[in-house]
């Protein structure tokens, strides 16, 4: 069943893929982010890599991405999260022109061999994350996933300040960093709100399609 907010979704999300090579689709859960995605494929011209955790590639889920795919009748290539070096050693990236990571999420940190391995099956290629929760512990989650599509020195982001991402973030995490958060407490929250909201002004709304079950 085809839903309004579903489309609208899809249609925001393609917009913000064609003029920035990449993009957040992070609905809340229980909002059907899979049929999202597997709509969004459908537009794209190209094969499509869809990576995931083995559960979510289980032909045997019906709400999987093997057999969502199957049903929008999407032949894609499919991998769990944990075969990112064989997918490097099997495929040329003539072979693909999409990749799909689902739970992206897990990909928050740029100081492992797989989050290397990402990167380069993601070079050059239009880039559609799917996480529910893409900030779980630090605003440089956000970083690390965004920098799978985009240049960290010169952003496709309309704004002057956040052409540099890593020095965006550097500058708007230092004031954090100098404030011990189990005995200033209330200082630290307040300051990292004020960085949520910054990121979500600056960055997210144009990279990002979100929303809550109220939302909707």
């Amino acid at each position: 069943k085809q839903l309004e907010y579903q489309t609208d979704a899809v249609v925001q999300a393609k917009a913000i893929l064609e003029e920035h090579n990449g993009v957040l689709l992070s609905d809340v859960v229980g909002l059907g982010k899979t049929y999202m995605g597997a709509l969004l494929l459908q537009q794209l011209k190209g094969r499509t890599l869809v990576i995931a955790p083995p559960a979510l590639i289980d032909k045997h889920n019906p709400g999987g991405w093997t057999r969502v795919l199957e049903d929008f009748e999407i032949v894609p290539y499919v991998h769990s999260t944990g075969k990112l070096e064989d997918i490097l050693k099997e495929y040329s990236s003539d072979n693909y022109k999409n990749v799909l990571i689902d739970e992206s999420h897990l990909f928050r940190n740029e100081d492992t061999n797989r989050y290397d391995y990402l990167s380069r099956i993601c070079r050059g290629k239009k880039v559609i994350l799917v996480s529910a929760t893409p900030f779980n512990n630090s605003p440089q989650d956000l970083l690390s996933q965004i920098k799978l599509f985009q240049n960290a020195h010169n952003s496709s982001l309309p704004e002057p300040k956040v052409k540099n991402l890593e020095k965006y973030f550097k500058d708007l995490l230092a004031p954090l960093k100098k404030i011990d958060k189990d005995t200033e407490r209330e200082l630290y929250e307040a300051e990292n709100e004020r960085i949520t909201n910054e990121i979500r002004e600056h960055i997210l709304k144009h990279l990002m399609v979100r929303r809550t079950r109220s939302d909707i």
